[in-house]
């Protein structure tokens, strides 16, 4: 029996063009046996191969494939727990190999390097997906997109690569984080703060984020998050000055600010700031209510408007930022009602970039009893995107999380998750006790360090001296002590810009809006006017020439047809119309008919459309079968239009109860 006849032709002939494209890349024992393939001595193979290299070879493929797949349950990821060393589904009999074949050299597919000893593509694999980032990304069904990670996470080994100043600046943000918590202990004794510490490195992300997406062309970054670490963001990332932080504790009457409570933790803010290179980009927090996750649909509605606003490049321009704790991700269903909106015509804001802060438990509630999966992220596995689940004190791989998060999302258009898995140093509020309920794991929790000082730490090894750290902190302190000391406090006048103009005060007066019984009626023409290349169901052909005699004679107008009368005054009057619900295009009652749909091709048409002027528009949407999700949505897209009409319409009058909470 020949060599060849126990190795398929497919695999002979891919060790051979291997050979012939980089011949030092094989063993030498393999070069003399490829090097008779011209010369017609293929028959005896190379000293010590082994037979059933072919079934190796496709078990190595499979090991990296599954590797791809599952290597996150290998990541060391949790400060809390000790790191996984091994996996019965990673494990080399899994595969039928063994440490025997870690020298063996094989050749590989579609992978960083065409081929190594297996030790060498076990390293690879191990050093990419198994160590400070876990990435679960191989439940994407699009090829181009896998590609796309595999070509960004491999060839560096998902490792890191910041200079000195960008590491000084993440120790500079881990710092003033710190500083900003311990400050507010001192001070204000007592006083909730819904403390960010154990969480401290998302500072050094949402900088990053913000330099990154600036200098990737992004204007607006909109954020959404709960109460946790709210003050600390508001300080150390929109900038908003101290004295007027500490203003609101200090219950500051003089300044209308009432501080007492959890206001402060639930009002937004809005601001342009210069980035590091000197860019300009404008930053929003939404307000949001003590219901953590119904702030998610107001951010996306509000991208959405702002995007609209600057027209065909506004999803590269404005970016959705969403901040959850992990047992609200997990356990509220407007998180699944939001991530359903993502790809809809009516609802796509071109990827949101979602931060899950895992504090590893909800309020005294451990992940046992908070959910039903392995990861307090799996439900975004519904949209297929990339997961990357990253170790809590590792700042540097945070950040690189979130440059491949921003990236995939330019790059596709898709929303895209990253889990910091940190901890939750006090107690779900500063006036809580957690070791009434979890005296183990707070146990664990006081016994660790801060982040910034471990990272402190890893820099000194790098050059940094004890004396630039302590000043560092000195020069935080400092910054803390001029805004307490600060005689003038700046005054927060919320969300004015575009409102700016729109006059408060209540009136009685009546406003007139007629219109001419002209114009209706050459308005009417245009929302029942048919185009001749069009072939509508002949029944709605004739409630279209029904209701353009009811126009022209003023009589046996029907609901439906007074409001195609309304909008279209509107859209004449260059005001755009935004109405969107469940069914709303041909409406519950079969009564609208805003769509009409081609009897041949399908293909819709708007005939409202064409009564807009000056730039007016009529976008009109079947919504996902929500309520919530859907009225939170267009209340953050009317509150970014106030010149336009934006409504929500329920199927039916009880179906509002739905969306009790965004009422």
């Amino acid at each position: 029996m020949s060599f060849e006849s126990h190795i398929s032709p497919a695999y002979l002939d891919f060790l051979y063009q291997q050979w012939q494209q980089q011949p030092h890349s094989v063993p030498s024992s393999w070069r003399a046996y490829f090097a008779g393939f011209d010369l017609g001595c293929r028959a005896v193979p190379p000293a010590g191969l082994d037979p059933r290299m072919a079934f190796k070879q496709s078990a190595v493929q499979s090991l990296i494939y599954r590797y791809r797949d599952i290597g996150h349950l290998l990541a060391c990821t949790d400060p809390l727990h000790s790191c996984p060393t091994s996996h019965p589904l990673l494990d080399l009999a899994e595969f039928e190999l063994s440490e025997s074949d870690l020298e063996t050299f094989f050749p590989t597919r579609n992978f960083v390097q065409p081929g190594g000893t297996l030790r060498e593509i076990v390293a690879i694999l191990q050093q990419t997906y198994c160590r400070s980032i876990g990435v679960e990304f191989m439940h994407i069904q699009d090829p181009a997109e896998r590609q796309w990670l595999k070509e960004r996470m491999e060839p560096n080994r998902n490792r890191p690569s910041f200079n000195f100043e960008e590491k000084t600046r993440i120790l500079w943000k881990l710092t003033a984080a710190a500083a900003f918590e311990t400050f507010l202990h001192k001070k204000f004794l007592g006083q909730k703060r819904f403390s960010l510490e154990g969480a401290e490195t998302l500072l050094p992300m949402l900088d990053h984020l913000v330099n990154r997406a600036a200098a990737g062309g992004i204007t607006d970054l909109v954020l959404g998050m709960p109460h946790r670490g709210r003050l600390n963001v508001l300080a150390n990332i929109f900038r908003k000055p101290y004295a007027t932080i500490f203003a609101e504790f200090e219950d500051n009457l003089e300044y209308a600010f009432v501080g007492e409570g959890d206001v402060k933790y639930h009002q937004g803010f809005s601001t342009e700031i210069e980035t590091r290179d000197g860019r300009r980009i404008h930053l929003a927090l939404a307000s949001n209510p003590s219901h953590l996750e119904a702030v998610d649909p107001v951010v996306e509605g509000k991208c959405r408007a702002r995007q609209d606003g600057y027209g065909d490049n506004g999803r590269l321009r404005v970016l959705p930022v969403l901040l959850h704790g992990d047992a609200a991700f997990a356990g509220q269903g407007l998180v699944a009602e939001t991530l359903n909106l993502s790809q809809l015509e009516g609802y796509r804001t071109g990827g949101t970039m979602h931060v899950v802060i895992n504090n590893q438990i909800g309020f005294t509630t451990l992940p046992a009893d908070a959910r039903s999966t392995r990861y307090a992220t799996d439900v975004a596995k519904m949209l297929a995107v990339p997961i990357f689940h990253v170790h809590g004190e590792d700042p540097e791989a945070a950040l690189l999380a979130v440059d491949l998060a921003f990236d995939y999302r330019q790059r596709f258009g898709r929303d895209v998750v990253i889990e910091l898995i940190c901890y939750r140093r006090h107690g779900h509020n500063e006036g809580d006790e957690p070791f009434f309920t979890q005296p183990v794991m707070y146990e664990a929790i006081r016994n660790r360090k801060p982040v910034h000082e471990l990272y402190a730490a890893r820099l000194e090894e790098e050059g940094l001296s004890r004396e630039q750290f302590d000043r560092m902190r000195e020069d935080v302190n400092t910054c803390l002590e001029q805004g307490l000391g600060a005689e003038e406090k700046t005054v927060d006048e919320g969300f004015r810009g575009k409102w700016r103009d729109i006059e408060r005060d209540y009136s009685e007066e009546p406003v007139a809006t007629a219109v001419t019984a002209e114009i209706l009626v050459e308005l009417g023409r245009i929302a029942t006017t048919i185009p001749e290349n069009f072939t509508p169901h002949p029944k709605i052909a004739k409630l279209m020439e029904n209701r353009r005699q009811a126009f022209e004679s003023g009589d046996g107008i029907d609901w439906g047809g007074g409001e195609a009368l309304a909008f279209a005054s509107l859209l004449h009057d260059g005001v755009s119309v935004r109405l969107s619900g469940q069914d709303s295009r041909r409406g519950t009652f079969n009564h609208r008919h805003a769509a009409l749909f081609d009897s041949t091709t399908g293909k819709p048409l708007f005939p409202l459309a064409h009564a807009g002027r000056n730039g007016a528009r009529l976008s009109i949407y079947n919504s996902l079968l929500s309520e919530a999700a859907v009225l939170g949505f267009d209340y953050g897209y009317a509150m970014e239009t106030p010149f336009g009409l934006t409504l929500w319409e329920a199927q039916f009058g009880d179906f509002a109860n739905g969306a009790q909470l965004l009422v």
